[in-house]
């Protein structure tokens, strides 16, 4: 089999992981609090859509506050996330220790002209990526998800552990849209 450099080994490298993105993790992991990752991920799809029904688009576009995403902007970033995350199991079951790299979401939201999105589209898209994701990591023994790949970020980080984020990181999205909708009495 033919190795790619782009697909280097990092197995030795340690990465220091910083205050603010083990805060991190800890608040992704208390939304979790020991739930089935799997059994949340196949759900949040349509928890999405639930959480954004009955909005018009002008109310989706609206921010909280300076600084802060929109709904339509949320939606954007889970659909993002949906395709970097994709590509970081497929990388770790296929590639085991290779480079992961971390992504500015910010930047993403504003080049990618997250506002300018449609929320039934994305919506779609974000179920149909989920599906093909979870498909992915599913049709691979169970003891494939021990393998990992080197986030620039967090470190060595396993397709169990990643799951385990995405699965926080969907009810965290969840309850700041409802924190929106009750800001504003929608």
């Amino acid at each position: 089999m033919k190795r790619f450099p782009s697909a280097r080994r990092t197995r030795s490298r340690r990465i220091a992981i910083t205050p603010e993105v083990r805060a991190y993790v800890r608040k992704i992991d208390a939304y979790r609090a020991g739930r089935n990752p799997i059994g949340l991920m196949k759900t949040a799809p349509a928890k999405f859509a639930r959480a954004v029904a009955g909005l018009s688009a002008a109310q989706m576009r609206r921010r909280p506050s300076r600084g802060k995403w929109s709904i339509i902007e949320i939606l954007g970033h889970l659909h993002d996330t949906e395709v970097v995350y994709g590509y970081r199991y497929r990388l770790s079951l296929s590639q085991p220790g290779s480079d992961i790299l971390g992504y500015d979401q910010a930047r993403w939201a504003d080049e990618l002209r997250h506002r300018r999105s449609k929320a039934k589209r994305l919506l779609e898209q974000i179920r149909i990526l989920r599906e093909g994701n979870l498909d992915a990591v599913l049709r691979v023994p169970r003891r494939s998800w021990k393998r990992y790949g080197m986030h620039s970020e967090r470190g060595k980080e396993t397709v169990q552990r990643t799951l385990e984020l995405i699965a926080g990181h969907d009810l965290n999205h969840i309850d700041q849209i409802r924190a929106i909708r009750n800001k504003y009495g929608w």
